[in-house]
């Protein structure tokens, strides 16, 4: 009988990893497509976040940004369109995603649950596709991909600071999909957006070595569907206090000084990126609402975000964008009273998202029929 040689089983066993990585670097398998949602778990109502990694097992999540394929067939948009249905894609930042709120409490549920029809009478869903980042580019990059669910309209929610350059979010959130967004950039003439530090990604990169953070989370996510699906809960959700109406008159680490709001700066290119990418299908933009403080020093802020001039000419400079380009916008900045907001100038209360929904359904109807 021969003896079995560790030296020989250690060099196979290294030939057959090093195979598996150059494989799986070539053949680049649509890992994140396989999925437990829709089938063995419900689909979530919400793509997987979560902000503190030490509460992804509390909140039976885990944000796995880096395979938008992963993070969408965990959700109830890659589901088949039922007949009758008209699908609604609500993208923006984390007051639409809906911290501190539960899935059924957010804009896009509320929405929902307002039972609105098209003239044709399909029933209109909205569906949460909102990923918590205020930023324009990363709005973009996901209304590219969910095009692929049978989306009948996009819902768009912005504000200021989703229009700044962000390298930090682009390096983040774009960097996974570099060569997509240097696309983009291209095809619809992105040259405010800046891409300067976004690396495409090499051969080695693509291995499974390269790819095991994003495999792991990939793998996690499945485990963590049956117990979304028992519990129903998908975000941690912390204690906050109201927000305070006095402000302070300056903040040392302010974005926005005075007279460095330039128009031409902002990321509007990439709003008009979104239109073109939306083509037939009807894009409603809505200028999503902020909290508007009433005490000390809020004549010079509206809240620890805003100084008054900054959000004043960002609102001017918008609705002069739109003019020009004669396209119908909501602009709902000043739409909600200040105890409807939660953690943050923008963070709203379950209240809240229902007087929004009010207040967007009106122009969702008449874009979701046009004639």
């Amino acid at each position: 009988m021969n003896e079995v040689s560790a030296l020989r089983v250690v060099v196979k066993a290294l030939i057959f990893f090093v195979l598996a990585n150059l494989a799986f670097a070539l053949w680049r398998p649509a890992v994140g497509k396989f999925s437990i949602y829709n089938s063995l778990a419900p689909g979530r109502l919400r793509v997987p976040y979560e902000r503190e990694v030490e509460y992804y097992p509390i909140s039976h999540t885990i944000p796995v940004f880096e395979d938008m394929d992963a993070m969408f067939r965990s959700h109830v948009i890659s589901q088949a369109k039922p007949a009758g249905e008209f699908r609604v894609a609500l993208v923006g930042d984390s007051s639409a995603w809906a911290f501190e709120l539960h899935p059924q409490d957010t804009l896009a549920s509320q929405l929902t649950a307002l039972g609105l029809k098209t003239c044709d009478g399909r029933r209109i869903v909205v569906y949460n596709s909102a990923f918590p980042l205020p930023y324009v580019a990363k709005d973009l990059l996901i209304m590219d991909k969910v095009r692929e669910y049978d989306t009948d309209m996009f819902l768009w929610l912005i504000t200021l600071d989703a229009f700044r350059n962000r390298s930090i979010f682009t390096n983040y959130f774009l960097d996974p999909y570099a060569e997509r967004v240097l696309e983009l950039k291209q095809d619809y003439r992105l040259e405010n957006l800046d891409v300067k530090k976004l690396e495409t990604h090499g051969f080695w990169d693509g291995t499974i070595v390269g790819q095991r953070s994003r495999l792991k989370k990939i793998i996690l996510l499945q485990l963590h569907g049956i117990p979304w699906g028992a519990t129903g809960l998908d975000y941690y959700y912390r204690d906050w206090q109201p927000l305070s109406n006095d402000q302070a008159d300056s903040l040392q680490f302010d974005v926005y000084q005075p007279g460095e709001l330039d128009p031409d700066a902002l990321l509007f290119d990439v709003l008009g990126a979104g239109y073109d990418l939306a083509g037939a299908t009807p894009l409603l933009v809505v200028n999503e609402p902020i909290f508007i403080a009433s005490g000390e020093n809020s004549d010079i802020r509206y809240n620890e975000f805003y100084p008054r001039w900054a959000y004043d000419d960002y609102v001017s400079y918008l609705a002069d964008w739109m003019s020009a380009r004669h396209r119908e916008y909501l602009d709902l900045w000043n739409a909600l009273p200040p105890a409807e907001f939660t953690d943050t100038p923008f963070h709203r209360t379950a209240a809240g998202e229902k007087l929004l929904a009010e207040k967007i359904a009106p122009m969702l109807l008449q874009m979701a029929c046009p004639h």
